[in-house]
């Protein structure tokens, strides 16, 4: 058998940024996992590529439900390999849409955790919300010997440390702990050092250099804040 899993990565939201290969493999797909974080949420993945699928493409959802016992998520991720297992021992080739990049913070992972080594796999790279941001809104995410960190935002998450630690900082799944985030930003200083975009690339997408009025109620879940230290301000002449 020749057929294979594909995991691919669509980017953000525009459908412009899916790279080449990744449109050349959505066209071998004879089924495609759309994966959700609770039944009938819907697939934004799928609405960014489906024009590059074919018509007969075989759709399945898949749960990644947010679950607090580490156990059941265990148990509900290797249900979903073995969902992909049954498809790929039919000969079809598979495909696993997500949202930015298949390796950071990706569903995708989960599955290739519990399938086993037997199945051929091919894992197509796309664009993060913080490299999509810094080609969006002009600015470098790092220069010359500056240094990033990307940080998953939680409640455990030493913000200030971070802060007083690095060049620039990637707050990626900001909703999670956004009041602790802007406390600390305005503790060391930072507050005026950052741009914060939700919903990058989609026509939703709202823009933010000041967050001191916004509150957790105002943010979206696909939401992504940098903090600069060296600041926007000489960055922002190119954006109007």
């Amino acid at each position: 058998m020749n057929n294979k899993f594909y995991g691919i990565g669509v980017g953000v939201g525009d459908p412009e940024e899916i790279t080449i290969k990744a449109i050349n493999t959505l066209k071998k797909l004879d089924v495609v996992i759309l994966p959700e974080a609770k039944k009938d949420d819907g697939s934004v993945a799928y609405e960014i590529a489906k024009q590059y699928m074919k018509e007969d493409v075989e759709k399945v959802f898949v749960e990644f439900p947010m679950l607090k016992s580490l156990e059941d998520r265990e148990n509900a991720r290797k249900e979903n390999a073995k969902i992909v297992q049954k498809l790929l021992d039919e000969g079809k080739n598979v495909g696993f849409l997500t949202i930015g990049d298949t390796m950071t913070y990706s569903t995708y992972v989960y599955i290739l955790e519990h399938l086993p080594e037997k199945y051929l796999v091919e894992t197509v790279p796309g664009v993060s919300s913080f490299v999509d941001m810094a080609s969006r809104f002009n600015f470098p995410l790092m220069i010359g010997d500056e240094t990033l960190k990307v940080v998953s935002l939680n409640k455990k998450t030493n913000i200030e440390f971070e802060l007083e630690n690095n060049d620039n900082i990637v707050f990626m799944k900001v909703s999670r702990n956004f009041e602790n985030l802007k406390q600390a930003l305005m503790k060391t200083g930072n507050i005026d050092k950052i741009i914060m975009v939700s919903n990058c690339g989609k026509e939703s997408q709202k823009v933010y250099y000041d967050i001191k009025d916004l509150t957790e109620d105002d943010i979206p879940y696909f939401t992504t804040l940098i903090v600069k230290k060296g600041g926007f301000e000489q960055w922002r002449k190119f954006n109007i």
